[in-house]
């Protein structure tokens, strides 16, 4: 029986679960320092500007590397994943040498970036539906699409807020990536069954 993927989607598939194998102890090292950064945040008590402000830059810096790192030997993408993790690290940075920005500025920026990075989450994983387990980039990002309305809608809401949602957005990443990090660890041996079990 002919397979049911295409040349283009095996190949695809070949280099990125390789390459998913051969990265899943960083997507799990990434996702634990995700989470404890998101309960970090959600449980401190004296909430400034400033402390808002460094919170999201470091955590922005921690992405931008992130995405970098997980563009290096992407077939389709790469260049996007590697502007947005540029961008993500020179907003981290404006932070860090711009501290007296207001709340409404870091609210605007913190709600583009989730939108951004929501979008591409998206779209990459319905375009990878016949990888295992695409879904959990879906839910992420719709979610990251969803907590960037609700910063953006209300850019001017209270400081406790906008770090609830920084904290509930590192956490739900950090869990993902998680979950993905275990999946992906033996993502050739899955794939390899999935490719058996369209080939009969």
């Amino acid at each position: 029986m002919t397979s049911l993927l295409t040349a283009d989607e095996i190949a695809v598939g070949d280099v990125v679960t390789t390459k998913l194998q051969k990265l899943w102890g960083w997507y799990l090292a990434g996702g634990i320092i995700s989470v404890l950064f998101g309960f970090v945040v959600i449980s401190y008590k004296d909430v400034s500007v400033n402390v808002l402000i460094y919170f999201a830059s470091a955590y922005f810096i921690g992405v931008g590397i992130f995405m970098l790192v997980g563009s290096i030997g992407l077939i389709k993408h790469r260049w996007l994943l590697a502007i947005m993790g540029v961008l993500w690290i020179g907003a981290g940075i404006v932070g860090f040498v711009w501290p007296h920005i207001t709340t409404y500025v870091i609210a605007i920026l913190i709600g583009w970036s989730f939108l951004v990075f929501g979008v591409v989450d998206i779209v990459h994983s319905l375009e990878h539906r016949v990888m295992p387990h695409w879904w959990w980039q879906l839910i992420r990002g719709i979610a990251s699409v969803v907590i960037a309305f609700l910063v953006i809608r209300h850019p001017g809401g209270t400081l406790t807020g906008i770090v609830i949602l920084l904290g509930i957005w590192a956490i739900l990443f950090g869990v993902i990536e998680i979950i993905g990090a275990f999946s992906a660890r033996h993502a050739v041996r899955d794939w390899e069954a999935l490719k058996a079990e369209l080939d009969r």
